[in-house]
């Protein structure tokens, strides 16, 4: 039995029941440092 899918329907990974399971976790921008690089580059 042939398998007609396009590659790029075969390349799709399945996520059927993931989608409660993924979460983007937060990011807290309270713990940065700025280097003196990035200061001079800047101004």
């Amino acid at each position: 039995m042939a398998d007609n899918r396009t590659m790029a329907q075969m390349l799709q990974a399945p996520i059927e029941g993931y989608e409660d399971v993924i979460v983007v976790p937060p990011i807290n921008a309270n713990n940065f440092e700025l280097k003196q690089t990035l200061i001079n580059l800047v101004q």
